[in-house]
């Protein structure tokens, strides 16, 4: 992608440059990898001192590196580093895909309702009656299924799957192997076979959401699944049907939310986090990485730990729990104290 003068990603960044803003470089690095042509970063303090004895050419640091001693380093000053640095790797990442292209090994039902501007990759299927925004991309083995609806600039990556009448927004990522819309896991047990319950609904994703990889949300039985504009969903996660996300959230890798239960705005949930079916989890709430949650959650709350307890008390009955092997001599000292008492009376 060529070398950046630091004077122009200053500007993309609404940064400054102190020293040589005509330097530059030609790609970015964590501190511990960076090379001369590198620009490193700091997200604050801790990391400044260490950006700055590194080998990288150049440094974004927070407003504070104004005040520090730069080792000779160009350094470029910004209010916010991470959202800085986003806007840098985006100006050096690899363009995607655009314009109006069809690979000859696609398959498209004939008749596929098609925006202006979109880029279908080898071995993509859209099924009839879809509908494709404009500007939206179908990477290799991408499916959509009959009915379903792909807004304006999402993208689809490898072999992501959006089944029959499923919704996605606008400006959505649906990262490689992601599934939106398998059925529900529904069955009722007649005697002793299990009989499936039809998962007739549908999954909809509202605007700027994105679908970590290998992540599968269900359709819902009836109705729909609902994942909120901006919400964020990483890695091999598991949503089921007729959950509702609240928008602005976020849900880390390998969470399961079982059925029908709501989760409010801006809510954040650590790796490993298990929800159970039909309860609220209230807005703004966070709940601790590997946290157990079996009750609604009012809004705001902060819970961790099995069976997921408000944090506070979650961490004073570990504090206790490492304190039993004292108290527990101290009782046996008072017991034995208390044995030789009565033998003396």
């Amino acid at each position: 992608m060529g070398d950046r003068r630091l004077g122009d990603l200053a500007a993309l960044t609404g940064g400054v440059v102190i020293g040589d803003a005509d330097a530059t470089i030609a790609h970015v690095a964590a501190v511990d990898d960076a090379s001369a042509r590198a620009l490193t970063f700091a997200v604050d303090d801790r990391w400044l001192e260490k950006a700055l004895r590194s080998r990288a050419g150049a440094v974004l640091a927070p407003t504070l590196a104004s005040d520090v001693d730069r080792r000779g380093k160009p350094v470029i000053v910004v209010d916010n580093v991470r959202a800085a640095l986003a806007l840098i790797l985006s100006s050096f990442a690899k363009p995607m895909p655009s314009g109006e292209h069809t690979d000859p090994t696609a398959v498209l039902a004939p008749d596929v309702a098609r925006g202006t501007g979109v880029w279908i990759g080898p071995g993509a299927i859209v099924g009839a009656g879809a509908q494709l925004g404009d500007g939206c991309m179908l990477m290799g083995g991408a499916f959509v299924g009959m009915g379903a609806r792909i807004g304006a600039r999402t993208l689809l990556h490898p072999r992501a799957a959006v089944l029959d009448e499923c919704i996605v927004g606008d400006d959505c990522v649906l990262q490689a192997g992601c599934v939106i819309g398998g059925d529900g896991f529904g069955f009722v047990r007649i005697g002793a076979e299990q009989i499936k319950i039809p998962q007739i609904g549908n999954v909809v994703l509202g605007d700027h959401v994105e679908i970590g990889a290998c992540t599968t949300i269900d359709r819902a039985v009836t109705g729909s699944t609902v994942i909120g504009a901006g919400t964020k969903i990483d890695n091999q996660v598991q949503i089921a049907h007729n959950v509702q996300i609240g928008p602005d959230s976020t849900i880390c890798a390998q969470t399961g939310i079982a059925g029908s239960t709501r989760v409010g705005a801006r809510v954040t949930m650590g790796g490993q986090v298990g929800v159970i079916g039909h309860i609220e989890i209230g807005e703004g709430s966070v709940i601790a990485a590997g946290s157990k949650v079996i009750g609604s959650l009012a809004p705001r709350s902060f819970v961790s730990g099995d069976y997921a307890l408000p944090h506070r008390e979650n961490l004073e009955q570990k504090v206790l729990l490492r304190k039993l092997p004292k108290l527990f001599d101290q009782v046996r000292t008072l017991m034995n104290a208390l044995d030789e008492l009565r033998k003396t009376t």
